[in-house]
């Protein structure tokens, strides 16, 4: 999914992406934020005026009538969704939802999830962030961002082979999903835990690891508050990201792909993703690492990976509504 971008977009989204650059994350800072506060960057309001011939729709079936209620995964990590301080919910998701309720005519509620089975059209009308679901009961539609796992590195962004990496020193969390994935796959590496990525990213900073492997979004979220850390290619093959859609509702269905695909033509999603991934291509197989393949999973406990935002632990908390549809990360 590469939406077309608008010349003066090209030009906001290149400042945003140089001021990050001249930024680092130091303990809790949030590199949002700071840059933010440095440099006006497009905004989802912005991008949303900016885009041409834009028809609201009229929905009829929805949980609760003139407004989109959006579920967010309770498991998500930053940026997809981050818990403020206050309480509401802000990120990628949040912004994505944001936008497509704007474009609806929509108000926009957000409710934590579990199940989303169980909660399409009972608490929610649409869910964020699923995965080909193989269920009859929901149906997603549309692709807006990628999941994958992914290996970070100083140097100019590559996509690196399986013989880069071995015996590379690498940096997880300990008890992630990341680690699993590194312990599955035919890697030789030697491993470094820490108890979150914020530690990761410092040490790979300092050069006590070459590499640091994690959620491919939490880390372009973060490497953005550095200057030399880049991406070097994802350990599986990227997953389409797309919005969950009650199977029997296809009114919404129809409604929300057709929006969730102009989003990404006028150059909406390129602006999301400038915010909150530092501007990351969109990850495809080409994306992978080459020469590594990874071997049946096993079911172990993990820790969901995490890190620090202002001083607040990524993670989903129960109820929150957003108030304006154009979220932002301060409040």
């Amino acid at each position: 999914m590469k939406a077309t971008k608008a010349p003066r977009r090209r030009q906001l989204a290149a400042a945003l992406l140089t001021t990050l650059a001249a930024f680092s994350l130091s303990g809790c800072a949030n590199p949002v934020e700071t840059v933010m506060a440095a440099v006006r960057a497009p905004s989802v309001d912005e991008a949303l005026g900016q885009s041409a011939g834009t028809a609201q729709a009229r929905v009829s079936s929805l949980v609760e009538d003139g407004t989109l209620t959006v579920g967010i995964d309770a498991g998500a990590s930053i940026p997809m969704c981050i818990t403020s301080q206050s309480g509401a919910f802000q990120g990628y998701d949040v912004d994505f939802a944001s936008a497509l309720a704007d474009q609806l005519g929509l108000k926009v509620k957000f409710v934590s999830v579990s199940n989303i089975d169980q909660s399409l059209g009972t608490t929610c009308d649409v869910v964020m962030g699923a995965e080909s679901l193989g269920s009859n009961s929901a149906t997603v539609v549309g692709s807006y961002a990628e999941g994958a796992t992914a290996f970070f590195r100083k140097g100019s962004a590559t996509t690196v082979s399986k013989s880069d990496i071995d015996g590379a020193a690498v940096g997880l969390q300990d008890g992630s999903i990341s680690r699993q994935l590194l312990k599955r796959s035919n890697l030789q590496v030697t491993q470094k835990t820490f108890s979150n990525l914020n530690d990761a990213f410092g040490a790979l900073e300092a050069g006590e690891v070459d590499y640091v492997l994690c959620d491919a979004n939490s880390g372009a979220y973060l490497k953005a508050g550095y200057t030399d850390i880049s991406l070097a290619g994802t350990i599986d093959v990227p997953t389409p990201l797309g919005i969950a859609v009650s199977a029997s509702n296809t009114e919404l269905q129809d409604v929300v792909k057709q929006t969730s695909d102009r989003l990404a033509s006028n150059g909406v999603v390129d602006v999301i993703r400038s915010k909150w991934l530092g501007g990351m291509e969109t990850l495809t197989d080409s994306s992978q690492v080459s020469g590594v393949t990874i071997s049946a999973a096993v079911t172990e406990p993990t820790t969901a990976e995490s890190a620090t935002v202002d001083g607040v632990i990524s993670g989903i908390q129960d109820g929150s509504t957003a108030g304006a549809n154009a979220v932002d990360i301060s409040d």
